[in-house]
Parts: C-alpha cells; structure tokens; sequence
C-alpha cells in the first residue's frame, strides 16, 4: 500500500497541494472547503487503487480567481525582488486593477473583453497611453507568470496577445521629463536634514551625484559597494539592463560617497543603505511622497525624484562635452562596441562624468 500523501500549503500561491509521484497536484485555495473536498477525493481513489495521472478536473488551475491570482503573484514578486524593488511596486498597481473589476472572476474566464474593459476604463480616467500600455503589458506578464506555475491555461496568454495597445491619438501623452532644478533641489534637501529626515535627504543626494534610478537605489545593499581603492563603486545586483547581460557599474565621486556614508551611521540590519525614519526600505514612492512634502514646505520649483538622473546627465554632458561618458554613468548601452566589451575604460569615462559633476564647497 502506497503512502498517504499529506495536504500540503504553498505559501506564495496560496494553495492547498499534495506531492503525488514527484509531482505537485493542486487541490485548491489554501484551507478552503474545495481544497478538503477534493483532498478527500483524492485519498478515497488511492485507497481504491485508482492513481490519477494527471491533476484532477476539478484543479484548483482553473478555478481560482482572478483576486488568488492576482495576489500570488504580488507575493511572488515580494519574495523574489523583495518589498522596496520597482517590480513589487508596478505588481501593487496590476493586482488593484485586476480585482477592481474581475476580483470573483476565475483566471479561465479572463478573456479579451475583460482585458478590453481595463484599457477602456483607463482611458475614461484619462491617464497617459504610456501608463495605460505599461500596464496592460504589466498585466501580460501576471499571466505569464501563472501560466508557467499552471495558475492560468495557456489560452489566456495567447487571448490576451490579441488586444492591442492605444495608439498614438488615443488617450492623452505624459509630459517629457525634465532636468530638476538644481537650487529647488538644494532647498529640498536642506528642509530635510532641518527637519529630521536624514534618510531622505541622502538618497536625495545619492541621486542627485550618481544619476542613478530612484529603483537602483531603493534596492542598494551594502555588499554591493566597494568605498575603497582607486574609484569607489557600486555595482547594483538588480537593474534595467541585467536581463541582457549587461554589468551596471556606478562610480561614485565624493558628494556620493558622503551619502552612503550619512545612510551607514543611520544602521540597517537587512543590509539595505536607504531607509525612511521608519527603519524601512525606501521605494520609488516613499521618495517622490518626500519630495513633494518638502516642495510644499518650501514654495520652491516643482520636480520629480527621476529628474535628477536628468540633472546628472545634463551636468556631465555639460562638463566633459562627452555623450559617451554622460551614457556610461546612466548605464545606457553604449553604441561603441569597444567601449562595450571592455568595462574598464567605459568604468572610467563614468568616473570623470561623475567627478565632472561633483559639487565643490
């Protein structure tokens, strides 16, 4: 006589399973009466002699909501990225607007019209194309994902495929981003220290001197720095460019370092460098949340935490007169294939981009 397979709980799915001849079959939400249901089933046919050779018809795949769906996969990209990382936070944005609408709906029934429904909805609200297409691609790849840990039949990616994004003409266009004003950001950055916000006034700092993605720092962690030798670094684990192979080297000149040192005094016990006085990882809202209490403190200039990569690259580009350099600090691909293949002299042209910039007292 086999083993009675235990009912098992898969924390990031949220469902009840058992291991069944080295494979997973699902059974259901996590302590819900169709999961016992069906585990009860299952013990009754392997007392009978029956193995199932596949999940059973009533698998919890195509069965569970769109809401069970939409919230493993925020908890996936929790564990994965951690809390702080840019992709948890567009995952927030995906899971509400999924269950806004569709929370009762089963993933087998998420089809084209209900897809057609969240990109019209957002146009009504008039947000930008830019953000109602980022989305709608945000809302693909959850699919993706369910698809590949059998969550979603493989239809519904391909269904999804099919709707097209807005065009050009349809819904209204985000402004272009600008440099940040330096003096707005100066007066930002001193109401913050004056008023007990160190952690913010650093990243803020950090940003302004590297260029750096408000994502690469929120995610920074102290492993990843190296303050000593000849050009300090910090080579990001998690960024843009990563999925194609791509190094991200940061040097950092003096204003930078002096920020890190600043965050290092403020303790971290998870190794993350930037944190609010809270204690808790900044993520790309916390800071824009920061900014915009301190413009309204201050009366200054508005501006936006993404604009000092703009400032930077402004900056450099102003100093060294190199768009090559300027490239190399921000991490852009360079078009230059030697500079490409070897890092060595690209870490170095950011480097005199990043000096180029620093502020002198």
């Amino acid at each position: 006589m086999h083993r009675v397979p235990k009912l098992r709980i898969h924390r990031s799915k949220r469902l009840a399973y058992v291991c069944l001849d080295g494979r997973q079959v699902y059974l259901g939400r996590a302590h819900s009466p169709e999961a016992q249901a069906r585990y009860a089933a299952l013990l009754a046919d392997l007392r009978a002699g029956i193995r199932p050779t596949a999940a059973p018809p009533a698998s919890a795949i195509h069965r569970l909501t769109v809401a069970e769906m939409a919230e493993a996969y925020l908890l996936h990209c929790i564990e994965k990225c951690g809390p702080s990382h840019q992709s948890t936070y567009e995952a927030r944005y995906i899971a509400r607007e999924l269950i806004a609408e569709h929370a009762a709906a089963r993933v087998g029934d998420f089809g084209p019209r209900a897809f057609k429904a969240i990109r019209d909805r957002l146009q009504r609200q008039e947000k930008t194309r830019q953000w109602t297409n980022r989305l709608m691609n945000g809302i693909r790849r959850c699919i993706r994902w369910a698809v590949s840990e059998e969550m979603a039949p493989p239809d519904r990616l391909q269904a999804l495929e099919c709707v097209a994004g807005l065009r050009h003409g349809d819904a209204p266009e985000a402004p272009p981003r600008e440099a940040a004003d330096p003096v707005a950001v100066e007066a930002c950055i001193r109401h913050m220290e004056a008023t007990g916000q160190a952690g913010a006034a650093a990243i803020v700092r950090f940003l302004r001197a590297t260029g750096c993605r408000p994502s690469e720092a929120c995610s920074a962690r102290w492993p990843e720095f190296s303050l000593a030798g000849e050009i300090p670094t910090y080579r990001p684990c998690h960024h843009k460019t990563a999925k194609h192979g791509i190094d991200r080297v940061v040097p950092l000149n003096a204003d930078a370092v002096a920020a890190v040192r600043a965050s290092m005094r403020l303790g971290a016990a998870d190794g993350t460098v930037f944190l609010n006085t809270n204690g808790q990882p900044f993520t790309a809202n916390a800071i824009l949340l920061a900014v915009n209490r301190a413009i309204e403190a201050t009366g200054c200039a508005k501006w936006c935490p993404y604009g000092l990569r703009h400032l930077a690259a402004t900056a450099a580009l102003a100093a060294t007169g190199s768009e090559t350099a300027a490239a190399a600090l921000l991490g852009h691909t360079p078009r230059s294939t030697i500079i490409q293949r070897y890092s060595r002299d690209r870490l170095t042209l950011a480097h005199q981009a990043a000096k180029a910039i620093e502020r002198r007292a």
